[in-house]
C-alpha cells in the first residue's frame, strides 16, 4: 500500500512509520516544518511540506494532491487538528478513492467534545467521570474552586488552565468553548486502545505515566496488565463503536479511573505498547483495509522509558 502519515514530526510518528515500512508499505509522510529538521524523513519513500491544518482549504487541497502523486490508498493522521480537518472533509477524499484511517464521524463527535464526552456517559456507572460544566451554559458550584479551565475541543493540554477563585473564572467567562471541571488529583494513566468494530475484538494496554512532558506525553511508564482498566475501556468502545487505536486517559482518584480523554489517534507513547510485544499500527491500518486486529500479548509489569539520540540530517 501507499500510505501517507501526517505530522512526521510528532512523537508517535517513529513507531508508525518503523511499522508500516517493517511490513512493506511505501510510506509518504508530511509535515508543516522542512523534511531535514525530522531525522524521521529518512524513513519514508518520500516527503512533503505540508500547510497548517487550521488553513482549511490549502490544507485539503495539499492532501488530495500528495494522494493524487503519490498514488496514496490510505492516509493515517497523527494530530487531532488533522483529524478535525479531514473528518470535516471525509466525504470529497473518500470520493477520490482513499481510506481515511482515523474513527468515524459518530465516534469523533464524542471524542472531540470533552463536554459531549462527560454528557455521554454520565449516567454510566461503570466509567467514572470527573463533573464537567460548560462555560455559558451551565452554573458553575460555588465549592467547585481549585479548578481546571480547558477549552471543549482542546489538545496536548493547549489552553488549560488552572484557577482558584471566582476572579480566576472572569478571564474565561466569554469564552464559550471552554468547559470547567474540579481539579481532580492523581496519578495518569493512559490506555493504547484497539478494536475492530467489524468483529468487536479488541485489544488494550494500560500505562502508568511516571514521568511526563508539559503537553502530557508520557516519557517514563509503568506498563501493566489490569482488568479493571481493560473492562472500562472495552465498555467505552463499544458504546462509541470504536474502530482502530485511540488512547483514553485516565486518573486514578479514591481507587477508581476517571475518565478525562479520549484521543482519536496514536498516543504519544504509541511505541511502549510495541515495546512490550504488541502491533497496535498494523492493527489499526488493518481495521481499515477489512481485517481483523492482532491478537492479545501476556502483558507483564515493566518499566520503560523514552531515550532521545541525537542525528545530522541535513
Amino acid at each position: 500500500m501507499n500510505i501517507l502519515v501526517t505530522a512526521i514530526g510528532s512523537f508517535s510518528a517513529d513507531c508508525v512509520i518503523s511499522t508500516l515500512k517493517e511490513n512493506g508499505h511505501r510510506v509518504i509522510g508530511c509535515d508543516i516544518y522542512p523534511a531535514e529538521w525530522h531525522a524521521v524523513s529518512s524513513d519514508c519513500d518520500r516527503v512533503y511540506r505540508s500547510p497548517l491544518a487550521r488553513d482549511t482549504t490549502d490544507y485539503i487541497n495539499f492532501i488530495l494532491d500528495v494522494c493524487e502523486k503519490e498514488s496514496v490508498t490510505h492516509v493515517i493522521p497523527l494530530t487531532d487538528i488533522e483529524i478535525d480537518q479531514l473528518n470535516l472533509n471525509r466525504d470529497i477524499i473518500n470520493k477520490n478513492g482513499v481510506v481515511l484511517c482515523m474513527p468515524s464521524e459518530s465516534t469523533l463527535s464524542v471524542a472531540r467534545d470533552k463536554y459531549g464526552l462527560y454528557k455521554t456517559f454520565l449516567h454510566d456507572a461503570y466509567v467514572p467521570s470527573v463533573p464537567t460544566y460548560l462555560v455559558g451554559e451551565d452554573i458553575l458550584p460555588h465549592n467547585i474552586f481549585p479548578c481546571i479551565a480547558k477549552p471543549y475541543n482542546g489538545r496536548s493540554s493547549e489552553g488549560l488552565l488552572k484557577v482558584y477563585d471566582r476572579k480566576g473564572i472572569e478571564q474565561i467567562i466569554e469564552s464559550s468553548d471552554y468547559i470547567v471541571q474540579p481539579m481532580v488529583e492523581g496519578p495518569v494513566f493512559t490506555v493504547d486502545y484497539v478494536r475492530s468494530a467489524e468483529t468487536g475484538h479488541d485489544f488494550s494496554i494500560p500505562r502508568e505515566e511516571l514521568l511526563r512532558t508539559k503537553n502530557g506525553a508520557g516519557i517514563t511508564v509503568r506498563v501493566f496488565e489490569s482488568g479493571e482498566l481493560s473492562g472500562i475501556v472495552s465498555h467505552i468502545g463499544e458504546i462509541l463503536d470504536i474502530n482502530g487505536c485511540v488512547n483514553m486517559e485516565f486518573i486514578l482518584h479514591d481507587g477508581r479511573y476517571y475518565l478525562i480523554d479520549i484521543n482519536p489517534r496514536f498516543s504519544a507513547g504509541v511505541a511502549f505498547s510495541k515495546k512490550v510485544g504488541y502491533d497496535m499500527v498494523t492493527s489499526h491500518l488493518n481495521c481499515h483495509v477489512g481485517g481483523d486486529i492482532c491478537g492479545g500479548v501476556r502483558i507483564e509489569d515493566h518499566i520503560i522509558c523514552k531515550r532521545y539520540i541525537e542525528e545530522v540530517t541535513a
